[in-house]
């Protein structure tokens, strides 16, 4: 027993889950300098790691880091903030894609399918929007958008879908979900890649924001253990972030309609196709 608790809790997890942890709590207390450095550090000794020892913990982790440091490094070539995700959340295809042609992890443990993906899509309408509208009172952002033209709708739209949330939901629940439910178990690991995603959030300087980021990703954890779908986590993701920063402030009175139709569709799906999520193996969380 006791040589299964150290075994999942080894310095392989600890080290650089926690220099992750302090470096974002600089962040938060406005240390950017030490924060880099820690998080440089923590990358070069997880590369280190993955080049001398077996474990694609590190190929996981290592995405968080990096993901900084890349957020911190992008000069600003653009005023408007909107156009400005492309060029940060780009760079991240390159490790995943790495991480996919090494098959460190199987397609299904990574979500990679579109099986039941239009099934879904009327739950990730409406977790989405519903996480974005309480994310909303939270920090009260304004709109990202100058002007509410279809151009500029679908330009935040697909920025948040296809770069926002297709990489932070590939880093945080696809490779780190997955790595730490195997080592943790299910509700662990679950709760572990939550608290990370929440931490990475330390850029807004708001108890409250890390806290709520926490349990929007215990929210997410929870969809991708129902469709194991990384373009329905996607699909929600970016619409969390729609809903953040268009619709939540500029058009509230929208935000019930559309959680509510979409919720009755998705409930019309499931009770006349009758399909069920797949099981989860709470066994493993023990």
């Amino acid at each position: 027993m006791r040589a299964d608790y150290i075994n999942k809790y080894s310095l392989d997890l600890l080290i650089p889950v926690s220099l992750i942890v302090l470096a974002e709590m600089l962040i938060f207390f406005g240390y950017m300098e030490a924060a880099m450095i820690i998080h440089a550090f923590n990358l070069t000794l997880l590369v280190l790691s993955a080049m001398y020892l077996e474990g694609r913990i590190f190929a996981a982790l290592m995405l968080l880091p990096l993901f900084r440091l890349l957020n911190v490094a992008m000069p600003v070539f653009f005023q408007l903030t909107l156009y400005s995700y492309p060029l940060v959340y780009a760079p991240m295809f390159f490790p995943i894609y790495f991480i996919i042609k090494e098959k460190m992890f199987t397609y299904s443990e990574l979500g990679l399918t579109l099986k039941g993906f239009w099934f879904y899509l009327p739950l990730a309408v409406a977790v989405g929007f519903s996480l974005g509208y309480g994310e909303y009172r939270v920090l009260s952002t304004g709109v990202l958008i100058p002007d509410f033209s279809v151009r500029n709708v679908l330009a935040l739209s697909l920025s948040m879908i296809l770069f926002v949330g297709l990489v932070e939901e590939f880093v945080f629940r696809s490779a780190l979900q997955t790595v730490m439910e195997g080592r943790l178990g299910a509700v662990l690991g679950l709760l572990m890649a939550s608290v990370l995603f929440g931490f990475m959030h330390s850029g807004y300087h708001l108890p409250l924001e890390l806290l709520y980021v926490s349990l929007a990703g215990v929210v997410f954890g929870v969809l991708f253990w129902i469709t194991r779908s990384l373009p329905v986590l996607a699909v929600a993701h970016g619409l969390t972030n729609v809903s953040l920063f268009l619709v939540s402030p500029a058009f509230p009175e929208m935000l019930i309609d559309i959680i509510l139709a979409s919720g009755l569709v998705f409930v019309f799906l499931a009770t006349f196709l009758g399909r069920l999520p797949p099981g989860i193996d709470f066994r493993k969380s023990l």
